[in-house]
C-alpha cells in the first residue's frame, strides 16, 4: 500500500467516524437551501403579486453582478466557511482524545500505519478536507439555489432571465474565496494544530486545556509584561481572515504578511511534530 493510498484510506476512515461533521451537515444545508428556494418561489408571487414582482426584477445581468448577485454568493460562502472553521475544532478536539478514551488506539496502532500518517491524515483533515468540502457545499448551494430561483421566474415571469447574472456574481466572489481559503491554511494552522496536540495530550476536558492555556498565557503576560504580544498574536489567527480585513469581496483583495505567513507555517510545523511524539508517547487514558 502506497502513502496516497494509506492515506486516502484514512481520510475513509474519519468519514465513518465523523459523519455528521464532514459530510450530513453540508449536505442538509443544501437540501434545506433548495427546499426554502422553492417554497421562496411558490409562495413569493402570492405575497406580492405578479406584476409588482416583475417590476422589482427588471434588473440586468450587471446590476445582478454588482448587486443581489454578490450579497447572495458572499452570504453563503461566509456563512459555510465559517461554520466549516467551527466544525474543524470540533473534530480537531476529538480526533486523538476520543480513540485514547475508547481505547481504539491499541487496535489502531496494530496496523501498519505510521503515527505520522495518522496525525497527518487528521491534521488534513481539519485544515484542508472540511473546509475545502463546506466550499464546495456553499458553491454548489449558491449555484442550484439561484438555478430554482431564475426557472421559477422565468417561467412565471417570461422575459426576466437571472441565472447569467447570478452565475458571473458566484464565479467572481468565489474565485476569491478559493484565494482566501488557501490563505486560511496557513492563517489558521496554529490554532488548528494547537487543538489537535491538546487532542493528543489532554486526559480530560480537551475544549477545557485548549483555551485554558492561552488564557493562563495572558495572564502571565499581562502580570510581568506591558503587552500580551503571544496571546495577542495567536487569539489574530484564531480569527477567520474574513474578519481580519484580508478579504473584500468588492475589490477582490486577499494577503497576509510574508514574515507572518512564514511565522504561522513554522508554528504549525512546530506544532504538528510535537503531536506526532504525543501519540507515539502518550496512548489510552
Amino acid at each position: 500500500m502506497n502513502r496516497v493510498t494509506t492515506l486516502m484510506a484514512l481520510f475513509q476512515r474519519e468519514s465513518w467516524e465523523h459523519p455528521n461533521l464532514i459530510w450530513r451537515i453540508p449536505v442538509g444545508l443544501i437540501i434545506l437551501n433548495i427546499v426554502l428556494a422553492i417554497a421562496s418561489v411558490m409562495f413569493g408571487l402570492e405575497y406580492f403579486g405578479t406584476e409588482n414582482l416583475k417590476f422589482e426584477l427588471e434588473l440586468n445581468n450587471q446590476d445582478l453582478q454588482g448587486g443581489p448577485g454578490q450579497a447572495a454568493a458572499t452570504f453563503f460562502l461566509l456563512s459555510y466557511f465559517l461554520l466549516s472553521q467551527m466544525v474543524a475544532i470540533g473534530y480537531l478536539l476529538s480526533a486523538l482524545y476520543e480513540e485514547r478514551k475508547d481505547r481504539s488506539i491499541l487496535f489502531w496502532k496494530s496496523l501498519p500505519v505510521s503515527d505520522f500518517q495518522v496525525v497527518l491524515s487528521k491534521a488534513l483533515m481539519g485544515l484542508v478536507v472540511i473546509p475545502g468540502l463546506y466550499l464546495l457545499a456553499a458553491m454548489l448551494t449558491f449555484l442550484l439555489v439561484t438555478l430554482v430561483l431564475s426557472l421559477g421566474m422565468t417561467f412565471l415571469l417570461p422575459g426576466i432571465e437571472l441565472f447569467e447574472g447570478f452565475l458571473l456574481a458566484g464565479l467572481n466572489v468565489g474565485g476569491d474565496s478559493l484565494r482566501v481559503f488557501v490563505l486560511q491554511i496557513i492563517w489558521g494552522a496554529p490554532v488548528l494544530l494547537w487543538v489537535l496536540l491538546v487532542s493528543g495530550l489532554a486526559r480530560g476536558q480537551p475544549l477545557v486545556w485548549a483555551m485554558g492555556i492561552p488564557l493562563l498565557v495572558l495572564v502571565v503576560e499581562t502580570a510581568f509584561l506591558s503587552e500580551a504580544r503571544i496571546f495577542d498574536w495567536f487569539y489574530a489567527h484564531a480569527t477567520p481572515l474574513f474578519f481580519g480585513g484580508a478579504w473584500n469581496p468588492v475589490m477582490g483583495g486577499a494577503s497576509i504578511g510574508l514574515a507572518d505567513g512564514f511565522l504561522a507555517a513554522g508554528i504549525g510545523l512546530v506544532l504538528f511534530a510535537l503531536t506526532v511524539f504525543g501519540r507515539r508517547h502518550f496512548h489510552e487514558i
